[in-house]
């Protein structure tokens, strides 16, 4: 009886959702929307979405629509009606116009978990003020003075650990995390860390999942792990704020939250921390594994790089000696890699962003209210935009080459 209860009670749901939506979008029929299909009622194509973000090839569900409606095609993802742009001109329009024709908006399963208060979701005046002082802080000479000796010292203590067989994604998530929450909390690796690295990979397993509780086990648990999360940030904010009140001369992102003139509450600085986490953990050590991956499909490109970073050695006069600032700037071929590696491998892939009101582009309207998705991997992995564009090129980076 309870069984056929619930059912009763998903059918209603799902007939309100779908008159609910059909009302919603009787007034865009006599818009020129973009072509594209929403799919099934309330999932749309979320599922088709998903899947194909967690194959090997993530391209199909962008291209094989591209070829079918366009660069610029009406989609349904994550509850919402959005319109997907892979056009470079129209990216650059939507960026341009944040806060004006556009606003920062992503899926809920992504919002929920990160906080209201995170960098990402973050509006006006609050956003402006919370990127001042993390650009501020990245620009110092606390990360100047710091940052390579942490990264020297962190490699060699994960190195030392290795054994013959090493999953090296595993590790390099190990690496970006411990040097986040030392560069963020002053934190050294130890068990406190990694019980915490172990729920962010709860956390972000549920990004991109039906933020259903009910229906996603992913997601239930990527909830308790959030929870999990902002607990253990949030006793170390207060620990600190008192600290800081007795002079604690800590250096790192927390103390500037802390003594900055802004008065940012403890649940604010919670959620900003937990997404400079997720953005450090995830994207880092994915980019620091396909760098190797393209590196060894590519000897060339190898053989230059390790000739650039041996001229820099040479000139050590200890080979325990770190690396310095000027090191690290004097290293051209290494940042080809770098730029070549982050268009190839597209981990940011675009931005979500809402329609502030009836915006009129390219001959088609995006009505008030629709999400829209400006795809940074389109244009990247694009043949016009870039020769030979799906192959690993670092040279094309080189004065002269672009």
């Amino acid at each position: 009886m309870e069984f056929l209860s619930s059912v009763l009670l998903l059918c209603i749901s799902l007939s309100i959702i779908s008159l609910y939506l059909l009302l919603r979008t009787s007034r865009h029929r006599n818009l020129r929307l973009p072509p594209g299909n929403l799919g099934l009622p309330f999932i749309g194509e979320t599922l088709q979405l998903i899947s194909a973000y967690k194959t090997e090839n993530p391209e199909p569900f962008i291209d094989e629509r591209v070829n079918r409606f366009g660069p610029i095609f009406t989609t349904h993802v994550f509850g919402e009606p959005t319109v997907f742009s892979s056009d470079p001109e129209t990216n650059r329009f939507i960026l341009q116009n944040e806060g004006k024709l556009f606003e920062c908006s992503y899926p809920s399963s992504i919002s929920n978990l990160l906080g209201k208060h995170s960098l990402l979701l973050m509006k006006g005046n609050l956003h402006k003020r919370m990127h001042s002082l993390t650009m501020s802080f990245a620009n110092s000479s606390i990360i100047r003075d710091h940052l390579l000796d942490d990264i020297d010292r962190l490699i060699r203590l994960n190195l030392e650990s290795w054994t013959d067989r090493v999953l090296l994604m595993e590790e390099a998530k190990k690496i970006t995390f411990e040097l986040a929450v030392k560069q963020l909390m002053s934190f050294d690796p130890g068990e406190w860390t990694e019980s915490l690295r172990k729920e962010y990979v709860l956390l972000i397993e549920g990004f991109f999942t039906v933020p259903l509780p009910l229906f996603s086990t992913t997601y239930r648990r990527a909830i308790k792990a959030r929870t999990k999360v902002a607990e253990a940030l949030g006793l170390i904010v207060k620990q600190r704020r008192k600290e800081s009140e007795e002079g604690d001369g800590k250096k790192d992102m927390l103390a500037a939250l802390l003594a900055g003139d802004d008065g940012f509450s403890d649940e604010q600085i919670v959620d900003f921390l937990l997404a400079l986490l997720v953005a450090g953990y995830e994207t880092t050590s994915t980019i620091m594994t396909l760098a190797v991956k393209f590196l060894t499909e590519t000897p060339l490109a190898l053989d230059q790089l390790k000739e650039e970073h041996d001229q820099i050695r040479a000139e050590k006069k200890d080979s325990l000696e770190v690396l310095e600032w000027n090191d690290y700037k004097s290293m051209p071929f290494t940042q080809c890699v770098v730029n070549e590696t982050l268009r190839l491998a597209n981990i940011i892939s675009g931005v979500f962003r809402r329609a502030m009101t009836d915006i009129h582009i390219k001959g088609y309207t995006i009505p008030k209210g629709w999400k829209v998705f400006a795809s940074f991997r389109a244009v990247h992995l694009d043949h016009e935009h870039f020769k030979d564009a799906r192959t690993f090129n670092p040279w094309r980076w080189q004065l002269g080459s672009c």
